[in-house]
């Protein structure tokens, strides 16, 4: 909507509008990023989907309205939302996946955010939304490209201040509340009856923020509010004609740039002028809101670690292919339209497609489980034969307490750890070892949920590239909490009622 805002601003009222508005946003290059996957490649058309990661700062710094916390949020830069919008080569469909802000996963080395001269260590067991706190938002680029093998062509970081200068702007933004309500006077400060309201400004950041008059207390339940915002907010934009207004358009953009950061492809008319058409020729009704696949950390139930289907979906948004279930996989099948890119290694330079070419057939590999889930080592044994991979379960266990999943190989035999590491989705580390008597897999705490998977579930995804999909069928249902765009949420609600409780 901002780049749809900008460039239509931009020809409606010519250079000063373009100076005014650029010369407000903050920009972060990407260039400084190593390491990272392959970019997308064109259709048969010349298209080329297009992935940007948008996130949701909690800073407190300079920010306006009740509320916001304590003195102990201010320098903080946390990413509590984050969304992947993936949108498909040829502009008709689009898919919305938000991450947990509590995602345990692997993040990779970052410059720090406050001084770019020191580093920030990689972890193999991260918080999601600490990477952006601690780097910066090209850390949190960085975690989500080696966690997903997707390059992120734009980011886009939008403040408290922005988001409710944007809910104004547009004239608020109709949700429901389900009963019984939420009633939240002390933490969000949101008090709203069940049925449908119309929100902006502080109560419309409240409503996306609030977890704590939700159920559970969750940021889970936090998303699912956050996408129901998302959508009302596109659904009005395009029934009310905003798109194709220039001026309302110019009023959006010059009430949030001023609070944005982006990176620097996006400060500049081309960039936009691209966004712009890939957000307005999209229809609600191919648009596929989903939260990734999780499951609870058995460690820690404040905690949420990758469940089964986690690496599928990335795996068909890499292919540019429409989620299995969704109104987009319907209309416009599974094939992808755009010509699969091998992931590049986030552990190991090099390889890529080459790794993927080296032949496999007949080397022996051994498969460990290094935790304490039973019976891991024999699903991945199973899913790698399935591949045609002469796996075997290794006896007796020689590894434990890995935090990573790790292929450990002889000396000598590079070509053949990369080969096996391209046919794995998600993140897999290299180790050469003068002991290794053969290619060894070793099944770490955070393991790739498709490699692991139980044989035969059909809810689980294929194990790399080359393995089975989880479905080829479009009417099969997709894995995850999922919504399309154009979803009836509030539909049996009642009518607006008074709520106890303060502001």
């Amino acid at each position: 909507m901002i780049g749809a805002g900008v460039i239509l601003a931009v020809t409606a009222l010519g250079a000063y509008a373009y100076e005014h508005l650029f010369g407000q946003v903050a920009t972060e290059s990407l260039d400084s990023l190593t390491d990272r996957p392959a970019a997308a490649r064109a259709d048969r058309w010349g298209h080329v989907p297009e992935n940007i990661l948008l996130l949701g700062s909690q800073t407190r710094d300079g920010q306006r309205g009740p509320h916001l916390g304590n003195s102990s949020k201010l320098g903080t830069d946390i990413s509590d939302t984050a969304m992947l919008v993936h949108i498909d080569a040829e502009k008709k469909w689009a898919t919305v996946v938000s991450i947990p802000r509590d995602l345990i996963v692997p993040r990779p080395e970052c410059r720090g955010r406050l001084d770019p001269t020191q580093t920030v260590p990689a972890s193999a067991d991260a918080m999601f939304d600490l990477a952006m706190n601690l780097g910066g938002p090209t850390c949190a680029v960085a975690t989500v490209e080696q966690m997903t093998g997707i390059r992120i062509d734009h980011f886009v970081e939008i403040t408290f201040n922005a988001f409710q200068s944007l809910t104004d702007a547009v004239g608020g933004v109709t949700v429901c509340v389900p009963p019984p309500g939420i009633n939240d006077p002390d933490y969000s400060g949101l008090v709203l009856g069940p049925g449908l309201h119309t929100v902006s400004g502080p109560e419309s950041l409240a409503f996306v923020r609030d977890r704590h008059g939700l159920a559970n207390g969750t940021d889970l339940n936090r998303i699912r509010m956050q996408q129901m915002f998302v959508t009302s907010l596109f659904n009005k934009l395009v029934s009310a004609g905003t798109l194709g207004d220039p001026i309302t358009l110019y009023k959006i953009a010059d009430a949030v740039t001023s609070n944005l950061t982006v990176d620097t492809g996006l400060d500049s008319i081309d960039s936009m002028v691209s966004l712009a058409g890939s957000v307005q020729s999209l229809k609600s009704h191919y648009i596929q809101f989903i939260t990734v696949p999780y499951g609870f950390d058995p460690g820690n139930q404040n905690r949420v670690i990758p469940g089964a289907g986690f690496d599928q979906v990335w795996t068909d948004l890499r292919e540019d292919t429409p989620l299995p279930g969704s109104n987009a996989a319907a209309a416009f099948g599974t094939t992808a339209s755009s010509v699969p890119t091998a992931a590049a290694s986030t552990s190991d330079a090099g390889g890529g497609s080459a790794a993927a070419a080296v032949s496999l057939n007949g080397v022996p590999i051994d498969v460990y489980n290094s935790t304490t889930v039973p019976h891991l080592a024999l699903y991945a044994t199973e899913n790698l034969k399935a591949m045609g991979l002469s796996a075997q379960v290794g006896t007796p266990s020689r590894y434990s307490g890995y935090e990573q999943t790790q292929i450990v190989y002889p000396t000598g035999d590079l070509a053949q750890a990369r080969a096996l590491q391209a046919r794995i989705v998600g993140s897999v580390t290299l180790q050469e070892s003068r002991d290794a008597e053969n290619l060894t897999l070793v099944i770490g705490q955070s393991r790739p949920a498709g490699l692991v998977a139980a044989p035969g579930d059909a809810s689980a995804p294929g194990a790399g590239p080359q393995g089975a999909r989880s479905s080829s069928d479009p009417s099969a249902s997709i894995s995850a909490e999922s919504r399309t765009g154009d979803e009836d949420i509030c539909s049996d609600l009642p009518d607006t009622v008074k709520f106890g409780g303060h502001p």
